[in-house]
């Protein structure tokens, strides 16, 4: 089973309100295993790897991507190799430098041709962020893009991204062009991409992407940078580095700009993670039966249920269901548990039947980010029960998409 992949799709409703232009979605790709997009690549790069029987890998790349790929390889217990240039601190600092190769007095320019060398040399399996295999990288790079397609049920209107070496803008455009020949999309999105350099400055096989995906090229500044990740960070607690922000600077900037219509836009975040951490409970060994009992007792104490109750709604949402617990700082913070009523169509298949946060945290956004965790897991089938006189969770539920639809009665015996 893959790690990679099946990232959170959040609808940013906060920024939604500042920014008027429609709903505006986030692909958070920090949620990957080591932190970012190229997770999905390099995990099948190392198993092609170790597949085709290579005990060493040669990897060259940015920071990010060199430890996606040491990630995966330590997995599959494959050795990684990682040449040092001249320009090389960062490699020298942080990693064990038994996996560094001395290329100080190598020529750069001759980069592509040295490393094949050396691997073919040593039988080592090489891969270099900028020359990444396309095979492998327009597939699982397809497999995001179609993600966001069925969650946002085709229809989106913008899709923005960070230009780098071209890869995933031609493979977000080859995903698109198969669900339009498929007829699953009406029409393809516009494709915003966000550089801060332009013309010359681009390989020329970028370029040659660039005009036959037919992609708009934003340039985007440092300020602009800095305000989208202060941005995420106060309307969606979400976490991005400043060099990852150049998707959303270039939608806000465009958005500010009163350029983009009102729709429905997709922005492809590739290190962006919640800085609440929702976590999936898959066993009674990460988390006890009473524990999770104690913890809604004590979270939940002015709606407590019967332990019984209780209990049989944990069982339930273990067994076909989804036990949820979000996280700051390592520490607990919120619980939310659903259970699978059994439907397909007559009421929503997945009831959400406790949901609380520890005290402290009202109005600080772990429940949103919960409720997002659990419509994304559910794909919205899902329902609730609030109490009428609980005006701060009904505007919550309401702004995350929840609506009224009908009182719910039990019966407790007549009134003879």
């Amino acid at each position: 089973m893959r790690k990679s992949g099946r990232t959170p799709l959040i609808r940013a409703t906060n920024l939604e309100n500042n920014l008027n232009i429609g709903e505006i979605f986030l692909k958070l790709e920090g949620d990957n295993p080591s932190g970012h997009k190229y997770d999905r690549i390099t995990e099948v790069l190392v198993k092609d790897a170790a597949a085709n029987g290579f005990k060493q890998i040669l990897v060259c790349g940015c920071n990010d991507y060199i430890k996606s790929v040491i990630f995966f390889a330590r997995l599959k217990q494959l050795e990684v190799k990682v040449p040092v240039f001249k320009q090389g601190k960062w490699e020298i600092v942080h990693l064990d430098k038994a996996i560094l190769m001395d290329f100080q007095d190598k020529d750069y320019k001759l980069l592509d041709t040295q490393l094949r060398d050396i691997a073919k040399k040593n039988n080592m399996y090489l891969t270099c962020e900028w020359d990444i295999n396309s095979t492998i990288s327009h597939l699982v790079l397809e497999d995001m893009i179609q993600e966001c397609l069925e969650k946002m049920i085709y229809k989106v209107d913008t899709i923005t991204l960070q230009l780098g070496y071209g890869y995933t803008l031609s493979s977000i455009y080859s995903a698109l062009m198969k669900s339009f020949i498929r007829d699953d999309l009406s029409q393809l999105p516009e494709l915003l991409c966000a550089t801060k350099r332009i013309s010359l400055d681009i390989a020329e096989k970028v370029k040659k992407v660039i005009i036959q995906t037919h992609a708009q090229i934003i340039d985007v500044k440092e300020s602009d940078l800095i305000q989208a990740a202060n941005m995420l960070l106060k309307y969606e607690d979400i976490i991005i580095s400043r060099k990852e922000s150049y998707a959303m600077a270039a939608f806000i900037k465009k958005a500010k700009q009163g350029l983009l219509k009102t729709g429905k836009h997709l922005v492809v975040l590739n290190d962006a993670r919640s800085e609440i951490e929702v976590r999936e409970i898959k066993n009674f060994e990460e988390k006890s039966k009473d524990e999770f009992i104690d913890t809604i007792e004590a979270w939940l104490s002015p709606y407590n249920d019967s332990v019984a109750e209780t209990l049989d709604a944990v069982e339930k949402a273990m067994e076909k269901g989804f036990l949820l617990i979000a996280k700051r700082n390592g520490e607990e913070q919120g619980i939310c548990i659903i259970v699978n009523m059994g439907f397909e169509h007559f009421i929503p298949t997945y009831h959400l039947a406790y949901i609380g946060v520890k005290s402290g945290n009202e109005g600080r956004g772990v429940a949103s980010v919960m409720l997002k965790r659990a419509i994304e897991l559910t794909d919205g089938k899902l329902s609730l029960h609030v109490d009428p006189d609980n005006k701060r969770a009904k505007n919550v539920y309401t702004k995350i998409g929840f609506k009224h639809v009908y009182d719910r009665m039990l019966f407790k015996g007549t009134n003879e």
